[in-house]
């Protein structure tokens, strides 16, 4: 969908927020553009709207969820599928190679993108944890020994 061309910041209707958030994964700055109006606006929508703010924490909540599982993935494993691309730069669809991943990046991307993926129903500022693992040493006896 294309963005907009600026409108009157309420005359959009609560399906096409609804639609534009689904588009953005439920980022409202990003809703804001595909509609072509400013961000206070969308933001005051949704938070008048139930069903606006559901559909946002939902999409945000999957977003993080796929996210996080694919840091894992990596962090777990140590390597990356990356595309191939032709000479014009065009991805080639279903071919890949593996890119070996340090320990220290790993850590790092673990962290840095758990912590801006944040959403309400994902990561909190508190975890209560049943047992404890050095997940540094776990990784340490359990990756390639690339790193």
């Amino acid at each position: 969908m294309k963005p907009r061309k600026k409108i009157d910041n309420e005359k959009y209707t609560d399906e096409e927020l609804k639609q534009a958030l689904i588009k953005a994964n439920g980022q409202p700055t990003k809703a804001a553009e595909i509609l072509g109006v400013t961000y206070p606006s969308v933001y005051g929508r949704i938070r008048k709207n139930p069903e606006l703010e559901i559909v946002q924490k939902a999409y945000r909540a999957r977003t993080f969820n796929d996210v996080s599982n694919l840091v894992s993935a990596i962090a777990i494993i140590g390597v990356i599928r990356e595309p191939l691309t032709d000479e014009e730069g065009t991805v080639i669809p279903n071919q890949f190679r593996e890119v070996v991943v340090d320990q220290k990046t790993r850590m790092t991307a673990m962290q840095t993108v758990l912590s801006t993926f944040k959403t309400d129903e994902g990561i909190k500022e508190e975890v209560s944890v049943q047992g404890s693992i050095d997940i540094a040493q776990w990784l340490k006896n359990n990756s390639k020994s690339n790193d």
